[in-house]
């Protein structure tokens, strides 16, 4: 068995446990037995809990980034790449819940978090073609970290089995982002020449009611 392999093992049994038992009271060491993997071999994977965490939202980057850019409206193929992460999460979604919870009395972790996901939020940006330096590279990023933070808590509610409220949502914020996007979505295209130049987006301009213009 691969380590890849014996990562999922232990990821699933981790969130299986959390939503069982809550995400404090869950142990690497009880996942690791009850999947059968020895604590050394744990202790290498997963040096402590919030790697977890880490991981998790690096597979939900990756389910993301297997689409590939066809130069379709950014907002869409945008729309595309959360929903793909949400769906990763949608497979640990109690685990992952209750370790959400626990975020307000463990600061340093909904810290690390929170940069990993602004760094989701760039690679998303630079799939999309967006240029990601500068003020307003930092200004989009910071714009995807609010969308996603906002449909996460909409996430975290959505019983519904095929996440219509999250899509709804989503796909609204994404409207409403376009009024803003012209002051910080430049992509990188290049030219005739074969040199590199930013230019605005026009993909992504809507008017009130989220058509593009």
């Amino acid at each position: 068995m691969s380590d890849e392999e014996i990562r999922h093992r232990i990821l699933k049994n981790s969130m299986d446990l959390a939503a069982e038992q809550g995400w404090n009271a869950m142990s690497l060491s009880d996942a690791a037995r009850r999947c059968n993997v020895s604590l050394d071999m744990a202790r290498k994977l997963f040096p402590c809990k919030s790697s977890l965490l880490l991981y998790l939202n690096r597979l939900a980057d990756q389910a993301a980034l297997k689409q590939s850019y066809q130069h379709q409206p950014v907002p869409e193929y945008l729309f595309d790449l959360f929903m793909e992460r949400f769906d990763t999460f949608q497979q640990y979604r109690q685990g992952l819940i209750s370790a959400i919870h626990s975020l307000p009395l463990n600061p340093p972790l909904a810290f690390l978090l929170q940069i990993a996901i602004q760094n989701s939020m760039k690679w998303l940006a630079e799939a999309a073609e967006i240029n990601t330096s500068g003020l307003r590279g930092i200004a989009c990023i910071k714009g995807l970290t609010a969308i996603w933070a906002l449909n996460m808590r909409i996430w975290l509610k959505d019983e519904s089995p095929d996440l219509s409220q999250t899509m709804a949502s989503l796909d609204k914020s994404f409207k409403k982002a376009g009024k803003f996007a012209r002051y910080c979505v430049q992509r990188t295209v290049t030219d005739q020449n074969g040199k590199k130049k930013n230019q605005v987006d026009t993909s992504y301009y809507s008017d009130k009611d989220g058509n593009q213009q």
